[in-house]
């Protein structure tokens, strides 16, 4: 292979130390066993949303109505009232809506977004 004009090894410092770099601390999957878990919660309080907005669209008709007249507490309270264990932070503009769930304890290893557009741009 030395002779072959596409395969040339070139000399670098790099090369020579690439076998004595330090390895990986190791690994303990605690914490991302945790966050998957805690995700997982997130996620039955996502489907419950989504499955909101797509089932019924008078609720998602309000929702748009309120949330493109800035009312605020509106929006929220109409989510808040599907039943959720955690509530999503709630932004939107005149383009769509997003939803960041996030656990309630405080937790701060996961969070799940989810964003919904309503006009095409």
């Amino acid at each position: 292979m030395e002779d072959h004009p596409y395969f040339p090894f070139v000399h670098h410092p790099f090369n020579e130390l690439a076998g004595s770099m330090r390895p990986f601390s190791a690994t303990n999957p605690d914490l991302l066993v945790k966050s998957a878990l805690v995700s997982q919660t997130l996620l039955v309080d996502v489907q419950k949303v989504m499955n909101t907005l797509a089932t019924s669209k008078p609720f998602a008709n309000g929702l748009m109505t309120a949330a493109q007249a800035s009312e605020k507490s509106l929006v929220t309270e109409m989510i808040r009232k599907i039943g959720l264990k955690n509530e999503p932070d709630i932004m939107y503009n005149p383009d769509g809506i997003r939803f960041d769930f996030h656990p309630k304890t405080g937790d701060d290893n996961c969070h799940i977004i989810v964003s919904l557009k309503w006009k095409d741009i």
